[in-house]
């Protein structure tokens, strides 16, 4: 049966095995030997094989390239997987079409689709020499480099400049990183392969203490703001600490037992190397009240539109990662209870974690929002068990849901959608809002409102938050005409005095200062 490889994605840093190539693309070990075969780079030559992303990406953008323009001598274009394919010799047959034309067809070795071709002359002498009981199929390949008079060359596809010596101790290192969530793997490897552009490639079990050394220079070069190619404070950092964390662990393994053994105390970066960095930039939220007003001038017309609505509107009400927000399913909205059950299992979470989020203190128009959608989609037929946000493939074919069995309708894998409702939203802003922008503004809501400690407490942990330091960090700084904003009023006189304190205010406030000369 032909298939497309269509949604495959292939990480470029990661280092994939061949078992790891034949989960991904749900093929053999004859396929994944034939591409070697045609010219899939291997990071090194022992086996078992392992690959670089990058090389696996290129492999096969050649391969989609090379179908669109002139093949090479014995290559066909598979309708299947949509690439240029070698095809067994065993199994290309000649059919003579009605204008006495000779025509090959043969079976493709990925997706075992039917693959025709009308031969050229260089195609005929090439299968024919082929058909030879002493040729083996790799004659097949030998051209795949010799392109005469620049056929099929497509100068598009560049060949990645990679560092492939180090790939095999880091596929060592990715199954140790099993233990760490999919993006962090993702920081580490980016990490490494910054590693090896300053090193030049130099293998990790090789390192000596002047390459920790200068690699921590080139950190402390690229923190500084006026660096040709700077990064910010905070990804410094933690490339720092990923490197440092990664030679701890290659000294525990038989690869590392040449390395100096105080190896990562060289990557520990001084504070004065950050006096000079980039300043964080400010995040730009609107105001509650301007996020309200937003939510009403979004469309309602489409499916589409409802679903834009509600997106923006949830993200707000919890104060939501867009990530979060796409893998809900209905079940995970309480309405009763007025709060999100967030699943580690089931929704993308940061760090995979479960929590039950109640509904913020903000305009009812945003909860009636959500509300109204989820009846919208019960009304349609959809259960507790699908998508909150499904696709609009599923929203507008109603025969597609029924037809569908009791399999529950799929979240979304990407984040796009939240992603369109916030530029709906803000299409008619100075300021283009993004979905992260929602966890600023609860997060400024929080000092807006008058609360007590304990109250400030739970807000912060209703946000996801550890403690309220993580809040006042990370979320709704001030700019700087905020801050000047502030200050004016304070010589204005607008700040708040015990005086604007209602009764009951003043009772409370009194009885705490009770309490707390009791404890003293």
């Amino acid at each position: 049966m032909a298939r497309s490889y269509k949604g495959v994605f292939v990480k470029s840093h990661r280092v994939y095995t061949v078992e790891d190539i034949k989960t991904l693309f749900k093929v053999n070990n004859n396929t994944v030997s034939n591409w070697v075969g045609e010219g899939l780079t291997t990071s090194d030559g022992k086996r078992p094989h392992v690959f670089r992303g990058s090389m696996i990406k290129h492999f096969h953008a050649q391969r989609t390239a090379r179908s669109k323009i002139d093949l090479r001598p014995g290559e066909f274009k598979c309708t299947g997987c949509k690439a240029a394919v070698f095809p067994d010799i065993a199994k290309v047959q000649d059919v003579w079409t009605k204008p006495k034309k000779l025509m090959y067809r043969a079976v493709c070795p990925d997706c075992e689709a039917v693959v025709c071709k009308l031969p050229s002359a260089a195609d005929c002498d090439i299968i024919e020499d082929c058909r030879n009981p002493n040729t083996t199929r790799q004659r097949l390949y030998e051209e795949k480099d010799q392109k005469p008079g620049g056929i099929g060359i497509n100068k598009s596809v560049a060949l990645p400049n990679a560092f492939l010596e180090n790939d095999r101790i880091i596929a060592r290192w990715q199954t140790f990183a099993g233990r760490f969530d999919e993006k962090t793997v993702d920081a580490y490897l980016a990490t490494l392969r910054y590693c090896e552009e300053v090193t030049e490639g130099k293998r990790f079990d090789r390192f000596t203490v002047a390459d920790a050394a200068k690699l921590r220079d080139d950190l402390k070069r690229r923190v500084r703001k006026d660096a040709e190619d700077p990064l910010s404070t905070s990804t410094v950092k933690h490339r720092a600490s990923h490197l440092k964390s990664f030679f701890e662990w290659l000294l525990k393994q038989r690869e590392g037992a040449r390395l100096a053994k105080d190896l990562p105390d060289y990557l520990e970066l001084p504070k004065a190397a950050f006096a000079q960095a980039l300043p964080k930039d400010v995040k730009d939220f609107p105001k509650i009240d301007e996020a309200e007003e937003m939510l009403r001038a979004m469309p309602s017309k489409s499916l589409v539109d409802q679903r834009a609505r509600a997106i923006f509107a949830i993200a707000f009400l919890g104060a939501l990662r867009a990530d979060t927000v796409i893998s809900l399913q209905i079940k995970h909205v309480d309405v009763a209870g007025r709060r999100i059950v967030q699943d580690g299992a089931a929704v993308r979470s940061k760090n995979g974690k479960s929590e039950h989020i109640f509904w913020f203190p903000i305009p009812t128009s945003f909860e009636e929002e959500v509300i109204g959608w989820i009846g919208t989609l019960k009304a349609r037929g959809f259960c507790e068990d699908d998508a909150l946000f499904p696709s609009s493939d599923w929203l507008e074919a109603p025969r597609k849901l029924m037809n569908r069995g009791e399999q529950p309708v799929p979240v979304m894998a990407t984040k796009h959608a939240v992603s369109a409702s916030f530029a709906v939203a803000s299409k008619h802003c100075s300021t283009k809002y993004s979905p992260h922008s929602a966890k600023h503004t609860i997060g400024a809501l929080r000092d807006q409102k008058r609360m007590t400690h304990e109250q400030r407490r739970a807000w912060s942990e209703n946000m996801g938050h550890e403690s309220e330091r993580t809040t006042e960090i990370h979320y709704a700084k001030f700019s700087d005409e905020q801050r000047l904003e502030v200050l004016e009023s304070i010589g204005n006189g607008e700040e708040e005095h015990a005086s604007d304190l209602s009764d009951e205010e003043k009772v409370a406030m009194f009885n705490k200062f009770l309490a707390l000369c009791r404890r003293l």
